[in-house]
């Protein structure tokens, strides 16, 4: 069975999808609470991800860290080291994750895992209107908070990837899919990966009767 990986933009259903695939699939899912309880039990020593982005991928966080880092400010040179080292961290926590069938929910898992035998790498996305009409309706906000919150959180969608593996999440040449949240609906999404990995609904059904 496969490995998927789903990148999603604001304002489509990614951990939906995540969380009924994986359930369709009868696999693990690695999102953010996934991954940060698989690298503790691998003991590996991971940064507190609430925070990190905004941190390293702001606007003027990377110009800002290189002039504290040049006046040597320790906990500035902290971070620096900590930004080089992620890439790598990436790689091992989400090669561990890669050893079996699973579902993981994460901005780069498919820039980690491009050479992977098995994975499904899926990009869901949807026109800026159906997404910012979505965040309104799921976050009770006003247009102007929507709009700001989707283009905040498709800027750091970009420089996360960019910035850690110098890859670009609009390159639709990087997916096996990419899928218009728009015209397809959470239940339509998950029958189409579930085929893409191998699988049927009705397959895993009736392994599950036997």
């Amino acid at each position: 069975m496969a490995v998927w990986t789903i990148s999603a933009q604001e304002g489509t259903p990614g951990e939906r999808v995540a969380a009924e695939l994986a359930a369709a699939a009868d696999v693990p899912l690695y999102d953010r609470v996934g991954l940060a309880e698989l690298a503790r039990r691998s003991e590996i020593e991971l940064p507190e991800l609430d925070q990190i982005e905004e941190r390293f991928c702001g606007r003027y966080s990377y110009l800002m860290l290189m002039a504290a880092g040049a006046a040597a400010v320790p906990d500035t040179l902290s971070e620096l080291k900590l930004r080089e080292a992620l890439p790598e961290l990436g790689r091992v926590i989400l090669g561990e994750a890669a050893r079996s069938a699973c579902v993981i929910e994460a901005r780069a898992a498919f820039a980690v895992l491009q050479e992977h035998p098995t994975a499904v790498h899926v990009r869901l996305r949807a026109p800026f209107e159906h997404r910012v009409a979505t965040y309104q309706r799921e976050h009770l906000v006003d247009r102007h908070r929507a709009e700001k919150a989707v283009k905040h959180a498709d800027h750091l969608h970009h420089a996360w990837v960019r910035t850690l593996y110098h890859l670009d999440v609009d390159d639709d040449s990087r997916f096996t899919l990419v899928l218009d949240a728009s015209r397809l609906s959470p239940d339509r999404i998950v029958e189409i990966l579930l085929a893409a990995g191998g699988s049927t609904r009705t397959d895993l059904e009736s392994s599950s009767v036997r």
